[in-house]
């Protein structure tokens, strides 16, 4: 019984200085700032073999999403055509599913929704994964990489 009340204060010790802090929830990460577009990968065959798709149109976009929920991609425009000095933001609405492992954002609910899977996060890198039928004309798998 000595034996162990000398190892205690050290325990005590090491227990302190390896206390875990809580992981960040999906959504205060989510809604901290503006995601910036870098890469847009594709997969064609389901090989595991990702190319990278990106048009000059796609990088650079900021995707914001709000504590209320609404949604704004940030198009930047002047990246396309150098003649063009603006930016068109497209609004919508998101949510997380699933146990906030999905994120389903709405565009417009008759034309443009995405259903993503959330493939990392942190507070600086999101990466989300769309899977296609193989019958669509899109690539069976999307990964779009997000920093800020």
């Amino acid at each position: 019984m000595k034996k162990i009340h000398h190892f205690l204060p050290v325990l005590l010790i090491l227990s302190a200085f390896c206390k875990k802090e809580t992981p960040q929830q999906v959504e205060s990460i989510l809604i901290d700032g503006t995601w910036i577009q870098y890469e847009y990968l594709t997969d064609d065959n389901a090989d595991g073999i990702f190319t990278d798709a990106s048009l000059p149109c796609q990088l650079y976009d900021g995707w914001k999403f709000n504590a209320d929920h609404t949604f704004e991609l940030r198009d930047e425009i002047e990246y396309c055509d150098s003649d063009v000095d603006s930016v068109v933001v497209i609004p919508g609405t998101w949510e997380l599913r699933n146990n906030d492992t999905e994120l389903y954002v709405e565009v417009d609910p008759d034309f443009l929704v995405f259903n993503f899977q959330i493939h990392s996060i942190n507070d600086s890198l999101l990466v989300l994964r769309q899977f296609n039928t193989p019958a669509s004309q899109a690539p069976l798998e999307e990964r779009f990489v997000l920093r800020r």
